[in-house]
């Protein structure tokens, strides 16, 4: 028997424990310290996922390796500069005329205040509804804005991680790195999560022209903006699309009234429960269905380490972890707690 092996065994179950909690902490509190650094690099490896299938269908239409690779980082840098750039200028001009959204939800408030005072029903809050209103929308486009400019970084580290890519896989793809017990399943991971992610970017893209649709018939200022903002958060099963749906529906009842900014709930809130409860499913089976509450906890635990792009790589993190403790016997335990499937 390996000497460290059995040194290890000696030690009691319960300082085991400790140990390995203490390391977990240390661990995490590295990640909150470098977050400004790591997270643009993190970013970069899911843009990366995400970037892979395209750059195998071009492959597949007869397109040679450098070519195929060549089109794919100028298509991905060109057209993720302008996404952020558009992004970045529509937060801009709605940051500016936050106190016209404001005045307009207070009226809006206060007319529905007296309609309930002439039925004897005394709110009194119509000011402070509105601001608070008014404050959260400028919460969610700070942090929109913080993540466009995560990304904008990270657009730029993809294209050099792509450059590498080739040699990257030979390099996993080796006996050496295969023999090893931990990066040996790193091939099997990486395929299961791009396959994974590449089925939800389908479903995103078609959740994000849905609700850029319906604000652009509603008249909602900006729906492209919040086609895009719909698209990435929808990557957070359950709570994403629910939270992308905040910012229209405000500016709905701030710009049209109660009506259309309900019609906006009704109608994303509808979307989100087809796309999770039955589109999602039928396309991906068993193969990975993670617990909502896992989702849930994980995307407010992962946002206040890493801050606004934390809540993007909420899933990914997720996904990840839960693919890696499946391959061993000793952790299998933990993903079944993850995976609702387990």
């Amino acid at each position: 028997m390996d000497p460290i092996v059995g040194a290890a065994r000696s030690i009691p179950p319960l300082a085991r424990s400790l140990v390995g909690m203490a390391l977990v902490g240390f661990v995490l509190l590295l990640l909150h310290w470098g977050a400004e650094v790591l997270t643009p690099l993190m970013v970069a490896f899911f843009l990366m996922a995400l970037a892979m299938p395209f750059y195998r269908w071009l492959q597949a239409r007869g397109l040679k390796q450098g070519l195929a690779l060549l089109l794919l980082i100028v298509a991905l840098v060109v057209g993720g500069v302008m996404l952020v750039a558009l992004v970045l200028v529509a937060i801009g001009h709605l940051q500016t005329g936050l106190v016209a959204y404001s005045d307009q939800l207070t009226a809006r408030l206060a007319d529905v205040e007296s309609t309930l005072a002439q039925r004897g029903v005394e709110l009194g809050a119509s000011d402070q509804a509105g601001s608070v209103a008014a404050a959260v929308l400028g919460g969610l486009l700070a942090a929109i804005a913080d993540a466009a400019s995560t990304a904008l970084v990270s657009f730029v580290i993809v294209a050099f991680f792509l450059l590498e890519s080739s040699r990257f896989i030979r390099i996993m793809q080796s006996d050496q790195i295969r023999a090893l017990p931990v990066l040996g399943q790193v091939p099997q991971v990486a395929h299961t999560a791009v396959q994974y992610f590449g089925i939800r970017t389908r479903l995103n893209l078609l959740t994000g022209v849905g609700v850029s649709a319906i604000c652009l018939l509603l008249g909602v200022d900006y729906p492209l903006l919040w086609g895009v903002t719909a698209f990435f958060l929808s990557y957070i099963p359950y709570i994403g699309l629910l939270t992308a749906m905040i910012p229209p529906a405000l500016l709905a009842l701030a710009e049209l009234g109660w009506i259309q900014a309900l019609i906006v709930v009704i109608t994303i809130t509808a979307m989100n429960v087809m796309v999770e409860n039955v589109l999602e499913p039928g396309y991906t089976g068993k193969q990975l269905r993670l617990s909502p509450t896992v989702v849930f906890f994980s995307f407010f635990f992962w946002a206040w380490l890493l801050g606004p792009a934390g809540a993007l790589l909420s899933m990914p993190i997720t996904v990840l972890l839960a693919l890696v403790l499946r391959h061993d016997e000793s952790t299998r335990w933990m993903a079944q707690i993850i995976d609702r499937e387990g």
